[in-house]
This record gives structure tokens, C-alpha cells and sequence, in this order.
């Protein structure tokens, strides 16, 4: 009986260090997830001061196109960018 609880204790054990292995690569990816958010934003904001430096303020729709998993970006104008 004791070889079994001593058996369990050392699995037991390794689950806490692999639960604890996952908790920190879930934390590194919330972290890679949090970055990529930055960059689309930062990408999102170069995108619309060029559209203001080159059309003024015109406003634009953005329309997600499911067969390619993306957004095309739609202007007042009818000048259409797609991925």
C-alpha cells in the first residue's frame, strides 16, 4: 500500500511540474498575443494617416472576406483594398 501512495506522490509531483510548464508557455503566449495586438494596431494607425494624407477625411469600411481570413478596407471614394 505504501509503494502505490509513493508511486502516486511521484506522479503527482510531475504533474505539478508540468502543470507549471504550461502555465508558463500559456503566459509567454498571452504575452506573444498582446505584441501581435500592438503591431496590428500600429499597423492600423499608419493605414489610416495614410489615407488622410492622401484623400483628407474620408471615412472607410472595413469588410471581412471569409474566404481569405482577412479585412479588404472599402473608402467613401469606392477605391476598394483588399489583402
Amino acid at each position: 500500500m505504501t509503494q502505490v501512495a509513493l508511486a502516486l506522490s511521484v506522479q503527482w509531483e510531475t504533474r505539478l511540474k508540468l502543470r507549471a510548464e504550461g502555465d508558463k508557455l500559456w503566459a509567454e503566449g498571452d504575452k506573444l498575443r498582446a505584441e501581435g495586438d500592438k503591431l496590428r494596431a500600429e499597423g492600423a494607425k499608419l493605414w489610416a494617416e495614410a489615407i488622410l494624407e492622401v484623400h483628407g477625411n474620408i471615412s472607410l469600411r472595413w469588410e471581412w472576406l471569409s474566404d481569405k481570413n482577412d479585412y479588404r478596407c472599402a473608402l467613401e471614394n469606392g477605391e476598394v483594398y483588399e489583402p
